[in-house]
């Protein structure tokens, strides 16, 4: 264990030692508090005391010097008898002097601690140290020269060694405070332990951390009425504490505890046993408690992790999405959004292994545990809690638990909070709530929804055989609506909730139940959790057709057009969906809520697409979401900004299964498939990228579409992918399905069709042959094809110069322009360039394009600090232009070059950039997707910069 870990782990045992003697003390009357780090700044003992105890009228009952030892480490009685006269001699008078450590009694350590323990009297205790130690000069040298007052004070000395780890410390204060709580007829005694106790080492870091001391003595009263914080309040917390790390959003903790399911959690993760990763995995349907069980367990045991994250497996954009915020929870400077999935894989994993005590990771709705195998840590010392309703999934190693209908005192309990029962009226309406929870199956979503009904509705427990008539009646209606092993009332009350919010639209208005309605369809398929709301508010109220066709971004509807809050509330209201993460930022995105997103069981979801399969109004639906989806796609891809396409990502692919699913294939749906395709391709999986493309001209074939732009678009994509990864060697050369000829086949007809656009539609057809033109520039494609080529671009070339020039044309020419000054060294022109490109708002690649050239111009001038300035953006802004990795790699390549260049000249200032640049995130990953020469150029720069720093010594 290195040095910071050591330490950190000190502090934390010296915390709960500190944390035991105060729930130790608290029934004691005349104890008044617990001074953390003993004596207050400035006096002489504060560095020899870690914590004492003192009476009410001020008097030390006793001082404490907490020392730790690695698991295993011994304490000699020389040593610790040497830490106790350091002690006595230089605290304040106290009526106990205690040495506490978790070391073994090395040489002589359990004689001296039955030597001290005896009560023998001062002198007598004397003479038997100094026998004791006659082989130690120093003690013995140290123990004459004691004053009476010292010898005095030496009898009242004691040293405890305590062989409990931290986990059994903790489970032992756990109980202690459940005791404390439950004596105080704090119900949740049980299920908040876990939180309590890291809530209170945290409040003592804190105290301790107060240079001023002022906050030092934790009071009996305080440290009561912490304990006895009502159990709500706590369990609010796990959000927002600080006392360890939390990453992901983990749901709210259940206010119903399930013994049933924490116990074998609980026994699956033994608090004694150290070995490495252990695995739990909760199987059973949406909506039956896995998700809360796994809440449930983080809210008894929050205490027992220095961290706990929390994974969205819905799909594979999620799982990578909540893996970087793991990552950035556990290593701001470590997490990078550009990272590839296996890159962010062991960038967590090395984050957790440094972690000097365990971690727990949930990995929430896994539908294949084969996918999400590879996520799983298994080389460190953590736990993870795997749910799937997915029970023929093969699940791994480690406990399995069943999660089944809730026991029946634990529905009655759930439904009596959610109606609000005061505790008098509980047992005079038991057999209505028996009764209640019987005919729901005793199924969690169900209660919650048969509750939410009743309580908003404002209908009494006087009332539950009316409405459990009402939801037999429904139930039989919605029979063929019930997925395979739910209860049949779960479909009736989902119904009815859905029902109630109808019977309050008001016919021929754009009201808030209307709208809410629409919205909760939108959300049927789409993943379940971070939903823009902003989307689904677009989606229900607005046809793609009547837009603006020059704005290409998601579509923003003001509070005056409709409130989204009151339309979100109509569904709060009965427990339909719950407020999730913001999204990430996304450029000229000003309107207040617009990052506002929610999220919606899976059954929920499923419900509701069945309910609406027999709707003749469906496949428009589901085409008018593809296309306002396609917006929210398309802003953030065309900009470069990473988090919010990864997001996008998630809710894409999961529209594109249903659609295929549902065999609707449009041309917004194809739409979908290309905008999905380009990310992909410039984070460098080229793989997946032409499967979606290939997606994207069946859908269009399928759809009998016309459209012969994006047949062009997605035709010279799958030409440009082709002929672009033969920069790479043989062996890193990905395998695509798309063949050379066919590529050359595909720029052939896009020639034809720039051709043909040329009077009609001229700004196109000049941005086809452009775009053309740049990919043959330089291609590395087998010789036989080069002729070809070469017909092709010069046939592009001859095509450019017969159209009139088009803004597209113009900003090119001056990027053109800027690269030519950069060959000539002519570099002040070259920023010139860059800089009124910039100036113009450009974005998207000829953004990137621009700000790499721009780098390139400021090193040429020896602009140091401006050029660190530009990467600094490029690699931490959220909304810089990330995705565009091929232009970072020849950033980086180019500007290695100079800068080695410039450092052989006797530039000592390019070394700053080239350190800049060489340390770029996931440097090895960017030079796996460059060329040979890029893989030589970018290593040697390194190898250079490396050798420079260790010929400066640093």
């Amino acid at each position: 264990m290195d040095g910071g870990r050591g330490a950190a782990r000190g502090f934390h045992y010296q915390y709960l030692r500190t944390l035991e003697r105060l729930v130790a003390v608290i029934d004691d009357p005349e104890v008044g508090c617990v001074r953390v780090e003993g004596p207050p700044p400035g006096d002489t003992a504060v560095d020899k005391v870690d914590f004492d105890v003192v009476d009410a009228d001020g008097t030390v009952r006793e001082a404490v010097q907490v020392k730790s030892r690695v698991a295993g480490g011994s304490m000699s009685g020389a040593l610790a008898l040497g830490v106790l006269l350091d002690m006595l001699n230089g605290s304040q008078e106290a009526g106990r002097y205690r040495l506490l450590t978790n070391a073994r009694p090395g040489v002589k350590g359990e004689r001296l601690e039955e030597v001290l323990a005896a009560g023998l009297t001062p002198h007598v205790l004397l003479d038997t140290l100094l026998e004791l130690f006659h082989d130690a000069p120093q003690r013995r040298d140290q123990l004459t020269r004691l004053s009476v007052d010292g010898r005095s004070r030496l009898a009242r000395c004691r040293l405890e060694f305590d062989a409990r780890d931290d986990s059994e410390i903790l489970e032992e204060l756990r109980n202690g405070l459940r005791g404390i709580r439950n004596r105080a007829h704090q119900g949740l005694g049980d299920s908040s332990a876990g939180l309590l106790t890291g809530y209170l080492i945290s409040e003592i870091h804190g105290r301790a951390a107060d240079m001023t001391g002022e906050s030092a003595a934790f009071s009996v009263a305080e440290l009561r009425s912490l304990i006895l914080v009502d159990a709500q309040t706590l369990a609010q917390s796990i959000g927002t504490r600080d006392w360890g790390t939390i990453g992901g959003k983990i749901p709210a903790i259940p206010d119903v505890r399930r013994p049933r399911l924490i116990e074998p959690l609980l026994a699956a993760f033994p608090a004694t046993h150290q070995q490495p990763t252990r695995r739990a995995t909760l199987v059973g349907p949406s909506g039956i408690g896995k998700s809360s069980a796994a809440a449930l367990y983080i809210a008894e045991r929050a205490d027992a992790y220095d961290f706990i994250g929390w994974i969205d497996c819905e799909t594979t954009a999620s799982t990578h999405g909540s893996f970087l915020r793991v990552l950035d929870a556990l290593d701001p400077n470590a997490a990078r959004p550009g990272a590839q999935p296996d890159q962010t894989q062991q960038a967590v994993q090395r984050a957790l292994g440094r972690l000097p005590g365990r971690w727990l990771l949930v990995f929430d709705n896994v539908a294949v545990m084969r996918q999400a195998e590879p996520w799983v840590p298994t080389a460190s010392q953590g736990d993870v809690i795997v749910t799937t309703l997915n029970a023929a999934t093969h699940l791994g190693t480690g406990e399995v638990v069943q999660v089944s209908a809730m026991e029946r005192p634990e529905s009655v309990q759930l439904l009596t909070r959610r109606l609000h029962l005061p505790d008098a009226e509980i047992t005079p309406w038991q057999a209505a709530l028996d009764r209640l929870a019987r005919e729901l199956g005793d199924w969690p979503l169900a209660l919650e929804l048969g509750a939410a009904y009743l309580y908003t509705c404002g209908l009494g427990l006087d009332q539950v055989d009316h409405y459990l008539t009402a939801l037999k009646l429904r139930s039989y209606a919605d029979e063929e609506m019930v997925p395979l092993g739910y209860p049949q009332t779960l479909a009736a009350a989902h119904t009815m909730c859905i029902e109630q919010i109808e019977a309050r639209i008001r016919p021929g208005t754009v009201d808030a139940a209307a709208v809410a309605v629409q919205m909760f369809y939108a959300a049927a398929y789409l993943a379940s959790h971070q939903i823009p709301a902003h989307l689904l508010l677009a989606a229900a109220i607005s046809r793609v057709e009547d837009l603006d066709a020059e704005h290409h971004g998601p579509v923003l509807i003001p509070p005056e057009t409709v409130n989204i809050g009151e339309a979100l509330r109509e569904l709060a209201r009965f427990s339909l969906i719950k407020n999730d993460l913001a999204l990430p930022p996304s450029y000229g995105e000003t309107m207040p809520g617009a990052d506002r997103s929610l999220s919606i069981n899976t059954v929920s979801q499923e419900l509701m697409r069945e309910r609406l399969s027999r709707h003749p109004a469906q496949a428009t639906a589901v085409d008018q979401l593809a296309g306002h989806m396609e917006r929210w796609l398309t802003g953030p891809a065309q900009l470069g900004e990473l988090e919010r396409v990864r997001v996008m990502q998630s809710h894409a692919e999961m529209l594109l299964e249903h659609i295929d699913h549902l065999d609707l294939p449009t041309e917004r749906a194809a739409l979908i498939c290309g905008n999905l395709a380009a990310p992909y391709y410039m984070q460098g999986d080229v793989v997946r990228a032409e499967e979606l493309y290939l997606q994207e001209l069946d859908f269009l074939a399928r759809a009998g579409s016309d459209n012969d732009v994006l047949v062009v678009q997605t035709r010279f994509a799958l030409a440009a992918m082709r002929i672009q990864i033969h920069e790479l060697g043989s062996d890193r050369r990905p395998t695509l399905k798309t063949t050379l000829e066919e590529a050359v086949a595909h720029l052939e007809f896009v020639l034809y069709q720039a051709q043909v656009w040329v009077f009609e539609y001229s700004k196109a057809a000049m941005k086809l042959a452009i775009d053309s033109r740049l990919l043959l520039q330089g291609s590395s494609v087998p010789k036989d094809l080069s002729p070809r080529l070469a017909l092709l671009a010069e046939a592009f070339t001859d095509l450019e110069s017969r159209i009139e020039p088009t803004p597209y044309a113009t900003q090119y020419g001056a990027l053109e322009q800027a690269e030519d000054c950069l060959r000539n060294e002519r570099y002040a022109e070259a920023e010139a360039h860059c800089r009124g490109l910039l100036d113009q708002g450009v974005s998207g690649p000829l953004e990137v394009e621009t700000r790499r050239r721009l780098v390139e111009a400021l090193a040429g001038q020896a602009k140091w600090d401006e050029a660190i300035g530009e990467v600094t953006y490029w690699q931490d802004d959220a909304m810089a232009p990330r995705l565009f990795r091929h232009a970072i790699v020849d950033l980086i390549r180019n500007v290695c070059v100079s800068c080695a260049a410039a450092f052989d000249k006797g530039e000592a200032g390019s070394l700053r950039l080239l350190d800049r640049v060489v340390d770029w995130p996931d440097l090895d990953e960017f030079i796996a997707m460059g060329s040979d020469a890029d893989h030589r150029a970018i290593t040697s720069a390194r190898a250079l910069r490396d050798l420079i720093r260790k010929a400066l010594g640093g």
